[in-house]
């Protein structure tokens, strides 16, 4: 298993990724109250598919390490992510997407 921490002031992102032989799952948790808001699927040979549940936004991140995936590993993959900030600015949510984009391309040079 591979571990990741990143924090930005308040926001701490934490990711788990597990190999499952040539595939991949990833888990992004993070902010206040870490839970399951959105998943994405796919691989480099298949296009991406989304399930967000009722009122989370998570997808937008899924969905950005997503694409991240889909150029740098070979293999299957399914990213798990929840982050909840009370409150949080439209700032913030910028800086989660900075620090998640950072944190996928770290483990993209673990997996390498």
């Amino acid at each position: 298993m591979i571990e990741i921490k990143k924090e930005f002031k308040r926001i701490k992102i934490n990711l788990k990724a597990i190999k499952m032989g040539e595939d991949l799952c990833v888990i992004l948790t993070g902010g206040d109250k870490p839970h399951l808001g959105a998943l994405t699927i796919g691989s480099s040979l298949v296009n991406l598919n989304t399930f967000t549940f009722q009122g989370h936004k998570e997808n937008f991140v899924t969905e950005v390490i997503g694409d991240i995936l889909k150029k740098e590993f070979s293999g299957k993959f399914v990213v798990c992510c929840g982050i909840h900030l009370d409150d949080i600015s439209k700032n913030e949510i910028q800086h989660v997407l900075s620090l998640c984009k950072d944190i996928t391309a770290e483990l993209c040079n673990k997996l390498k």
